[in-house]
């Protein structure tokens, strides 16, 4: 092959827009640097934010009581849940045997698999273009700076696992979109793919049939068996018709994908022959789940889906060297990685999870963004980050407001606007996190780096500023409001002491973990049930939120005290039934 040509195939290597490699010192500090922004993200996280409901404590909720019961099936409030994938409740089952019942070994998997997510794209890239090494920089320094990843980098939730497995799966057939690969190393790469795919099955259920087998079967023609298949004389007759349409590739393919389906079969016959509730359709499928604050079903939520892209989705840019690339032909590589962004697209709005299922858009995202900037010298701009900046200014603004304007106000206003009240915890915000964001965001909006690689580095900063000041604000103002451990002590000593628990409204099981419960307690759905659980239960204590003043309240319960964004108290059932069910009221 010409030392000149572009082993894609598209473009020349020696174009007069090339960009121009930094210097040694420098380009070391470029390869340090998205690690540097994980580590400040996850340290904050550890040790100034709490695992929160919804969905990390309807986590660790269900692996307690697999725990309390010794079964590997999911259990959610103490009932089997065949549909729900199970290999983050085995993993967490896993390390709680070694190192000991707690948050940390959950949060500390997260943590390992971030940072596996966030070398296996830089090697992807590497792999995609061999030929362009910048894009292995570019690739890591995306990734760690966008908003998804830095908002789950510790979540005790599938997505840091379903990551790790997409990435390593794209990795495995980036090797196999090399032809000069040796037979062997195809075969090595074929099952690190089918061993990929079936961890994702069992991590976010059978979505996962829509991504990487997917991307394998439409990938753009090219050899992915190795030099000894390449070297086999075409067929004749009607075997060549077949092959037009059905690549030699894609018997590997199958081969590979067999063991996960075998696997995925005999999972759902193994739960529907123990009695537990399971189908193909909806194994892992959000639409056939109810709805909770963790998997919103509207269809607006999709508008906030940009929230996740921040702030790449508004660096200027990135947005030009993305018009340029589109003046010139878009090689192989670059057509794989949109093949990867499609699939991944639909599979998150297939998945019914909307802007969780569609965090694993930011892979492929990733990729693209590093062969765009990795090949196009973008001339530089004065204060190219103050628009991405904006946004981290106004919330340091509001911040600021948070502690001058008076909340009551506030929540008025609220009310009237969206005829719900203001979340409780906006009034516990500091001074701190504002006067951070407004200093730090306005500093960092009037940088402007010659180099490239150092304007990419200045704006993947901005997520990691405001997930610090969300950190900062945590143990000092937040964790009153977001901390479920008090709550859930106090039922904990009531079920100690033999009066049974219950819940009004749904439930899914915020309060089992951090109370160590033996029972999840019971969903009242609706006030007439709730009447009769507390005839039927005179020595029992039923949970409710409600909002408004607390002041206020038609009897005295048991504990009165924040969950989030609401009050909650703990109420006798004599109270309940006095009142004739006023205690469950949403507002006081």
């Amino acid at each position: 092959m010409n030392s000149n040509t572009n082993p894609e195939g598209d473009t020349p290597l020696n174009r007069p827009d090339e960009v121009a490699p930094p210097g040694i010192g420098f380009l070391r500090w470029g390869y340090v640097a998205p690690f540097l922004l994980w580590l400040i993200i996850v340290v904050g996280a550890l040790l100034g934010r709490p695992p929160t409901a919804p969905y990390e404590l309807e986590m660790l909720a269900s692996a307690w009581h697999m725990w309390q019961d010794g079964v590997w099936i999911p259990l959610r409030s103490g009932i089997g849940n065949g549909d729900q994938p199970p290999l983050q409740l085995w993993t967490i089952l896993a390390g709680w045997h070694v190192f000991g019942i707690g948050d940390g070994w959950p949060r500390i998997l997260s943590v390992l698999c971030s940072l596996a997510t966030l070398v296996l794209i830089g090697l992807s890239a590497l792999s995609l273009w061999p030929h362009r090494q910048m894009t292995e920089l570019y690739a890591r320094i995306l990734l760690a700076g966008v908003m998804a990843f830095a908002l789950i980098a510790t979540m005790v939730q599938a997505e840091p696992l379903g990551l790790l497995f997409t990435a390593l799966g794209f990795h495995a057939l980036t090797k196999l979109w090399h032809s000069n690969i040796s037979t062997g190393s195809a075969m090595l790469w074929w099952s690190v793919f089918g061993g990929t795919v079936l961890l994702i099955l069992f991590a976010i259920g059978n979505i996962a049939w829509l991504v990487l087998p997917l991307i394998a079967a439409l990938a753009p023609r090219q050899n992915m068996l190795g030099q000894r298949q390449a070297a086999v004389q075409p067929v004749a007759g009607s075997a060549r018709v077949i092959l037009k349409f059905a690549p030699a590739w894609h018997l590997a393919l199958l081969i590979s994908l067999l063991p996960a389906a075998i696997a995925w079969v005999a999972w759902i016959q193994y739960l529907r022959q123990t009695g537990n509730a399971a189908s193909f359709i909806g194994f892992g499928n959000g639409w056939l789940h109810p709805a909770t604050e963790a998997s919103r079903r509207e269809m607006w939520s999709l508008f906030l889906a940009p929230v996740l892209l921040y702030p790449w989705i508004c660096w200027k840019t990135l947005w030009r060297a993305m018009a340029k690339q589109w003046r010139g032909r878009v090689g192989r590589s670059f057509r794989l990685c949109l093949l990867f962004l499609a699939t991944t697209m639909i599979s998150g709005i297939a998945s019914g999870w909307q802007m969780q299922g569609l965090i694993y858009i930011i892979l492929p995202l990733s990729l693209l963004g590093a062969r765009l900037l990795a090949t196009q010298e973008i001339r530089a701009k004065d204060f190219h980050a103050i628009v991405p900046s904006l946004l981290a200014l106004l919330l340091g603004l509001f911040f600021f407001l948070m502690n001058i304007v008076p909340t009551a106000h506030l929540d008025a206003l609220w009310r009237q606007l969206f005829d719900v009240p203001l979340p409780i915890w906006i009034g516990g915000i500091g001074m701190t996190s504002g006067l951070v964001l407004l200093v730090a965001g306005y500093g960092i909006a009037q940088l402007s780096p010659t180099h490239l690689l150092s304007r990419t580095i200045q704006v993947a900063t901005l997520p990691v500023l405001l997930m610090t000041c969300i950190n900062i604000e945590f143990p000092f103002n937040l964790r009153q409001f977001f901390d479920l451990e008090p709550v859930a002590q106090r039922l904990r000593q009531l079920e100690e002491a033999g009066q049974p628990l219950a819940v009004y409204g749904p439930y899914r099981g915020e309060f089992d973990f951090y109370g160590r419960l033996s029972e999840a307690p019971i969903s009242l759905p609706n006030r007439q049930a709730a009447l009769a659980w507390a005839k039927d239960n005179p020595a029992g204590v039923i949970v409710s939120y409600f909002d408004g003043s607390p002041l206020r309240l038609p009897a005295l319960p048991y504990y009165r005290g924040v969950a989030r964004d609401r009050w909650v108290a703990i109420w006798p059932t004599s109270a309940v039934t006095a009142t004739e069910g006023a205690t469950l009221n949403s507002n006081f």
